[in-house]
């Protein structure tokens, strides 16, 4: 069977033919750090849903090999640090009569973000992983977007909205 190299870049092109697979399915080679760059930073933006922690357990699984135990991290791991990042989006103050609702309110948001990022900073801790958090408010898509070029992240990681075959 002939695969094609439909789609593929011209940097893919050799690849797809050293292996007799298709350019975009092709392993890739590794990416260099850039010599001078100690810490490649990650960003993981995480919410409530079950997506967003599989996204992160994803990364912790293929980024860093560490099996749990009392073995050290290797030097590969100490230079990579996570930077886990909650988004809350603004209560609408419409909606709400009196400003003690609004509080309220604001207070509950907090405590689930900060719970959310309780959860995200163990599974990180497990893996012995360094990891910071960081909550933020606005729409999730603007500060995710600002919060990667104001910290020079290297890679942004997020998971999908979970939306089934016919909602897409």
């Amino acid at each position: 069977m002939e695969t094609s190299n439909y789609g593929a870049t011209a940097e893919q092109q050799p690849i797809a033919a050293e292996t007799g697979k298709s350019g975009l399915m092709a392993e890739q080679p590794p990416v260099e750090m850039p010599e001078g760059k100690k810490m490649m930073s990650l960003l993981v933006a995480i919410d409530d849903s079950d997506e967003s922690f599989y996204a992160l357990e994803w990364i912790l699984d293929k980024l860093f090999k560490y099996s749990g135990g009392t073995t050290p991290p290797t030097a590969e791991q100490e230079s990579k640090v996570v930077t886990i990042v909650h988004v809350m989006e603004p209560l609408p103050r419409y909606a709400f009569p009196g400003g003690y609702v609004v509080e309220s309110a604001s207070k509950a948001q907090e405590q689930n973000g900060a719970r959310i990022l309780s959860r995200a900073f163990e599974m990180c801790r497990d893996k012995m992983v360094k990891a910071k958090t960081l909550i933020l408010e606005g729409d999730p898509k603007d500060r995710i977007c600002r919060a990667v070029e104001e910290m020079n992240i290297d890679l942004l990681v997020v998971s999908s909205r979970g939306l089934g075959q016919i909602k897409r």
